[in-house]
């Protein structure tokens, strides 16, 4: 098999793995062709791939547009800034 074909090869996880990139259209035309070449071909991907779709789908719409009440955004702050991370250190003597 040459190069290119292994390159063209996906397995299963590797799509799954994926999918958001192609959902979200965050890879290139190349990884874009790939995988949809695998979905085609791949049912159990394909199926995969239509529930994250859909749930995706749901949540922009449930969820979508809404924003934290400013009166948490200020709380989150001050509490952030009242963190202190303390760190022990221990000598080790031989």
């Amino acid at each position: 098999m040459s190069e290119s074909a292994d390159f063209d090869q996906l397995d299963c996880s590797a799509v799954i793995a994926d999918v958001y990139l192609l959902l979200d259209s965050e890879c290139d035309d190349r990884s874009r062709e790939r995988l949809q070449r695998h979905l085609d071909d791949c049912g159990s991907c394909l199926e995969a791939y239509g529930l994250e779709s859909q749930l995706k789908s749901l949540l922009s719409r449930k969820c979508g547009g809404e924003h934290a009440p400013e009166g948490l955004r200020e709380r989150l702050l001050i509490e952030i800034r009242r963190t202190v991370v303390v760190t022990t250190r221990t000598d080790v003597r031989d």
